[in-house]
């Protein structure tokens, strides 16, 4: 039985970044998840995968002071990630839209 369907919902080239090193690869939001996949490991089940149910907090963030294409993802322990995102306003929309419906 699949668990997710076919095509995430939406999908961007974007980086992990951790404020000094980035890890290449594209940030999808599935029907019940966030999932980076990295693009180093495409063939390999090394993925971060974020469940929408454990989310507490979605926010934008400038990225060296310069642009605001920085996604910052928090879940309900205070642990979060930050992704560097090609259309960070796109994903960050339909995410926190996905979010209201839980």
């Amino acid at each position: 039985m699949n668990e997710h369907p076919p095509n995430p919902v939406f999908s961007t080239p974007a980086s992990l970044w951790n404020g000094t090193n980035q890890l290449l690869g594209n940030l999808e939001l599935w029907e019940t998840a966030v999932i980076f996949r990295l693009a180093d490991f495409q063939e390999s089940h090394l993925n971060l995968t974020i469940p929408l149910a454990n989310i507490e907090k979605v926010e934008a963030y400038l990225v060296f002071n310069l642009a605001k294409n920085g996604l910052r993802i928090q879940d309900k322990e205070g642990r979060y990630d930050l992704f560097v995102l090609d259309d960070v306003r796109g994903f960050k929309k339909v995410l926190l839209e996905r979010l209201d419906l839980i």
